[in-house]
């Protein structure tokens, strides 16, 4: 305790503070009270301002921060509301894209009343070469059968795809029409002539086909389009198969053949139909 008494600042702070208060009490005993008050208000206007500046600041501070909190919650919450919308927006999409193509299927579907359709989706492609195996998401839970045909729409037509040659209980796969060994009976719409598509090993890369099977003095153009025939039995009549891109003759079989493009494109088709049912020819 002794100590703090031989300490030089604790001695000069009790000297300050004994003289300011003998000051007050003789300025206050000679009237001049308010003289004290203005000088304390001098003195303490300084630390008075100080701590509203602190106030204000750590207000604004807060502020700051509450705002910054509710701007986040608030991107949240739109961001969550712009998820739903987006995924809505999806469904809906999908569910145009199948509402169109059953539309598309309605004319086809009054023009041939006995005939039964399956909408179905291609879901994958077996990698290798162009015109690769398809498989579609409906099987024999569906209805879904060996040989049954598959087509698809465009504005203007109903186009073949090709066959299901293998079926699962909930998925199928589907042999593209102008794979090598395969035939589709066609007629070439401008003259009627009739003539068969084939698939040819060394056209498979190209996504090509083959018309052949026409006589030599038959009449067939570039741009010729082609149409099945309906004879063998597995598509039905008047699908649209693609057009003539090429006409080359044959002097040793005296025939002659074109090339075929398809009108399908197989590398991007996404939407088909199962034809489950419908009049088919036996030749």
């Amino acid at each position: 305790m002794g100590n703090i008494f031989k300490n030089k600042f604790f001695i000069i702070l009790l000297i300050v503070i004994c003289v300011l208060t003998l000051s007050t009490i003789i300025l206050n005993l000679a009237g001049y009270a308010s003289v004290v008050a203005d000088f304390v208000n001098l003195f303490l206007t300084p630390f008075s301002r100080f701590a509203d500046i602190l106030k204000e600041s750590f207000g604004g501070f807060t502020a700051y921060f509450s705002e910054f909190n509710r701007m986040k919650e608030e991107i949240a919450d739109l961001k969550s509301r712009l998820a739903v919308a987006e995924a809505l927006n999806e469904d809906t999409r999908k569910l145009q894209e199948q509402n169109d193509m059953l539309a598309s299927f309605y004319e086809l579907k009054r023009e041939n009343i006995d005939y039964m359709f399956q909408p179905a989706k291609v879901t994958a492609k077996s990698p290798g070469n162009y015109l690769s195996v398809l498989t579609i998401n409906k099987g024999s839970f569906h209805n879904i059968e060996r040989d049954m045909p598959v087509i698809a729409a465009t504005e203007t037509d109903y186009i073949i795809v090709g066959y299901v040659f293998e079926v699962g209980i909930t998925s199928s796969k589907v042999m593209p029409f102008i794979r090598t060994g395969e035939a589709v009976g066609a007629y070439i719409k401008r003259t009627e002539e009739l003539g068969i598509v084939e698939g040819r090993f060394e056209l498979e890369r190209y996504g090509l086909g083959i018309l052949a099977n026409l006589s030599k003095d038959a009449s067939v153009e570039d741009g010729d389009k082609l149409y099945t025939s309906g004879s063998g039995s597995r598509y039905p009549e008047n699908l649209y198969i693609g057009e003539v891109v090429e006409v080359e003759g044959d002097p040793f079989s005296q025939t002659m053949t074109g090339l075929v493009k398809p009108a399908v494109n197989f590398g991007e088709i996404k939407e088909v139909m199962v034809i489950l049912k419908f009049d088919r020819k036996f030749d």
